[in-house]
């Protein structure tokens, strides 16, 4: 799964100006205010952690610090879990990105 368009690929929340050009019915939505910035945050540090486990696979496959089929079996099983954390990680972006896309940036005035 590869990870969604970056923030900037979404509207972004109307700023003042673009509010005071609205129709009188409407106003911005603080939700989508809210959406997008958790996006923009989460897109801007979601490759730390899709990356968490990195130095763990360099040390084993670069090194001769664990040999034999023990290390193999673990490597194994770490190189099974970097995918679910990859993974993982870009789910979490995906179900930020839909939401926010779901999102109206305007809702009527009440």
């Amino acid at each position: 799964m590869a990870p969604p368009p970056p923030p900037s690929a979404v509207p972004p929340p109307l700023d003042s100006a673009a509010a005071s050009q609205l129709p009188p019915t409407e106003r911005p939505n603080p939700a989508y205010r809210e959406l997008y910035q958790a996006y923009a945050d989460a897109y801007g540090g979601i490759t730390r952690l899709r990356d968490a486990l990195d130095p763990a696979v360099r040390t084993l496959n670069e090194t001769d610090a664990w040999l034999g089929p023990e290390a193999r079996q673990w490597g194994g099983q770490l190189d099974a879990n970097r995918g679910s954390l990859r993974k993982a990680a870009d789910r979490i972006l995906w179900d930020i990105y839909d939401r926010l896309s779901a999102t109206h940036r305007t809702i009527p005035r009440t």
